[in-house]
């Protein structure tokens, strides 16, 4: 019985980990024409799950001050919908520091908190996040959840293959694809424009 039990869990952990699919993709990040960073988007789905990470660390200097950034969001989703998901961000400019969770806890309602302060999101589905954007062109969508801002920012299409994402704080960011790959993400920031290409 107790050999039957270890052949059958054996064979269910084997079944859970054939069935997993990982994806990743990686992008340089490049300000003032040199490369200050890396972008590492990672995805990792079984049948109804899906867990997404994103990390970005970039160097560079600004008006000769050393600029140092890190910063890493992460989602889980249940049959296409947002369960929880966090963000962190560490900069050398420390009013850019970021933390923040949201944790679904009803139907249609999550908690939130971000830099201290707690509430609560009702009556969304979110379905769509921003790091979502990194694995699939966001066709037919108008509003996606950023982790790193818990709120729901506009997402504007402007050409053929390309959307921006329309901050609070105007750090605007635009997402080109090709054939429904995302290629480019170009980021309005304090120091300037930085660009994000896939490698």
């Amino acid at each position: 019985m107790k050999k039957n039990f270890f052949l059958l869990a054996s064979f269910l952990l084997v079944g859970t980990i054939t069935h997993a699919q990982k994806q990743e993709v990686l992008f340089d990040v490049i300000y003032k024409d040199e490369k200050v960073g890396v972008l590492h988007a990672q995805e990792t789905k079984t049948e109804s799950k899906s867990f997404k990470l994103l990390t970005i660390e970039t160097n560079t200097t600004f008006l000769f001050i050393p600029i140092h950034m890190e910063s890493e969001v992460t989602t889980t989703q249940k049959n296409g919908i947002l369960t929880e998901g966090t963000a962190y961000r560490n900069a050398s400019r420390k009013s850019n520091d970021v933390i923040a969770t949201v944790t679904k806890i009803g139907y249609k309602l999550y908690q939130r908190e971000r830099n201290g302060v707690k509430d609560k999101i009702r009556n969304q589905r979110i379905t769509y996040c921003v790091v979502d954007l990194y694995f699939k062109e966001p066709l037919g969508v108008t509003k996606v959840f950023s982790n790193m801002y818990a709120q729901m920012p506009e997402l504007k299409r402007m050409d053929n293959g390309q959307y921006q994402l329309i901050t609070p704080d105007n750090n605007n960011s635009l997402y080109s694809y090709k054939n429904g790959k995302l290629i480019s993400i170009g980021v309005d920031t304090f120091v300037g424009k930085v660009i994000s290409k896939r490698i």
